[in-house]
């Protein structure tokens, strides 16, 4: 995947609309089709992202 040059907030709304989209095509088309899965995987991407920097900010600021 490309590099991500989003700020967290832009992240964790992108977060939100491919969980949405990953719940609308599963409904639709099911949970083990290829477009399904194809999402997920986008979405935990994202979702490792934005993990890695909270978890960043939080060790900046002693939390």
């Amino acid at each position: 995947m490309t590099s991500i040059k989003l700020c967290p907030f832009e992240i964790k709304n992108k977060i939100e609309i491919l969980r949405e989209e990953m719940v609308r095509i599963g409904l639709n088309e099911g949970l083990c089709s290829a477009k399904t899965i194809k999402v997920s995987q986008k979405l935990d991407y994202y979702i490792a992202i934005y993990i890695s920097i909270d978890h960043h900010l939080n060790e900046m600021n002693g939390i």
